[in-house]
């Protein structure tokens, strides 16, 4: 907790931190690198999902499986090669990895710009076979960036800044995912797949170029650049289990990913039948939601200067239970969007503090195992999470129509009721948790 002295200057801080992050040649460098990556991943994921429903394979009755198959290739590397990633980038040069990652994913871009001159010697089988292949060498290369650039952050903004570092990004991203997917769909069916295509490969490369800029003390540890590649997984296992912290940080986004997976599956089904809307609307309250999440972002450093961000988070998850069973509980839009975008909020501001406190918490030289552990857990409970979403809506609470105090229970706003009460039990969890893990002495 801060001195009552530090608080009274709270306001003076906050308004130095902006020029002070900008002074950082890190940061200055690497934050247009991850914008200029992140469009491009917004106009690549689209544009593979075009590519095969509209021009691959259009109108078989296989093609949704195949636009699936695009997903599974992009979330198999976070399961399967996220721990390893995690044990290798804190291995070796840290630099080093996030160059040539970065490359590797170009290139693997890149060979996607062969498949439409060579579709007829490949074939349809041979077609989404190099584009799988390519959404999975992608991905896994991303996890050794990843893991790479939050060791990087941790070596080149100090503890202070992160909030607001991540902050300006986490806005920035927010802001990219209203803008990138519109810009993916005119670019791909006026200026073709090539064009789609190269603009994410390039941005790989100009991402690269920044990177390579920045100059930081990247070299590992010595003791844990020995150790062998399973032992060093197993420490980063270790480090999460045994820390009372991560195991609440990591409590916080597993709840957090099946909220949001059970609204990313079931919300067209929620706004066609609860809300009684055209489909089409479903990009409106996603907008929404980002406009939340922009504002849940930027709030963050200021909260965080006043309150623990341990407590933050568990109070996020608290307010976000309140609003998501608010939410499920609308049959008109106006309300629904008031309460989409007041879930975006406390949201937005979890996703900002969650990986300073977690960067504070644990050793510098066990940071990527760990990260790269939390990353493939709360992937698996995002997959985990969508699958019994449509599986229960399909089958258990099928043909559900239950009237229970006043309310209406039906079984997408159910499965969305009971999202809510999750996260309202997990920030009751969490809370005495971090409280006593923050807590002075």
């Amino acid at each position: 907790m801060e001195s009552d002295a530090a608080s009274a200057t709270a306001p003076s801080a906050s308004q130095s931190t902006r020029p002070r992050l900008w002074s950082l040649p890190g940061w200055r460098v690497g934050f247009p690198a991850s914008l200029v990556s992140r469009l491009g991943d917004f106009v690549f994921d689209i544009t593979v999902v075009l590519w095969i429903s509209t021009e691959i394979a259009p109108g078989r009755s296989w093609t949704p499986a195949a636009v699936s198959g695009v997903l599974i290739a992009a979330a198999a590397p976070v399961l399967f090669v996220g721990p390893l990633a995690g044990a290798y980038t804190d291995r070796y040069d840290r630099r080093r990895v996030l160059l040539v990652s970065n490359t590797v994913q170009a290139a693997a871009v890149g060979s996607l710009l062969l498949v439409p001159p060579l579709s007829s010697t490949l074939g349809l089988i041979g077609q989404l076979s190099w584009i799988y292949c390519a959404v999975m060498v992608t991905n896994a290369a991303g996890q050794f960036f990843m893991t790479a650039r939050s060791v990087m952050i941790a070596a080149t903004i100090p503890e202070q800044l992160r909030n607001q570092a991540f902050a300006e990004q986490g806005a920035a991203n927010r802001t990219l995912a209203i803008i990138g997917p519109p810009l993916a769909a005119p670019l791909m069916f006026t200026a073709g797949v090539d064009w789609a295509l190269g603009i994410n490969a390039l941005s790989f490369l100009v991402a690269t170029w920044l990177l390579a800029r920045v100059r930081w003390e990247s070299e590992p540890n010595p003791a844990t650049a020995e150790l062998g590649l399973a032992e060093s997984m197993r420490q980063g296992a270790r480090v999460v289990l045994r820390t009372p912290v991560l195991l609440a940080i990591g409590m916080a986004i597993v709840i957090a990913m099946i909220g949001a997976a059970a609204l990313n599956v079931l919300e067209v089904f929620f706004v066609t039948n609860a809300l009684h809307q055209r489909a089409s609307m479903l990009g409106i309250l996603s907008m929404c939601d980002a406009v939340g999440m922009v504002l849940g972002s930027l709030a963050a450093p200021r909260l965080a200067l006043r309150w623990p961000a341990g407590q933050l988070i568990a109070i996020g998850l608290l307010v976000s239970g309140v609003t998501l069973i608010a939410y499920s509980r609308c049959t008109t839009l106006p309300p629904a969007l008031v309460f989409y975008a007041l879930i975006g909020v406390p949201v937005g501001m979890i996703n900002v503090l969650i990986s300073p406190l977690w960067m504070k918490s644990v050793a510098p030289e066990l940071l990527g195992r760990s990260l790269a552990w939390l990353n493939a857990v709360s992937t698996a409970a995002n997959l985990v999470s969508m699958a019994a979403a449509g599986w229960l809506v399909s089958t258990v609470l099928r043909g559900l129509d239950v009237h229970f105090a006043g309310a209406r229970f039906r079984p997408v706003d159910s499965v969305f009721t009971a999202a809510g009460v999750m996260f309202i039990v997990g920030g009751l969890v969490v809370f005495p948790i971090l409280r006593r893990e923050e807590a002075p002495g």
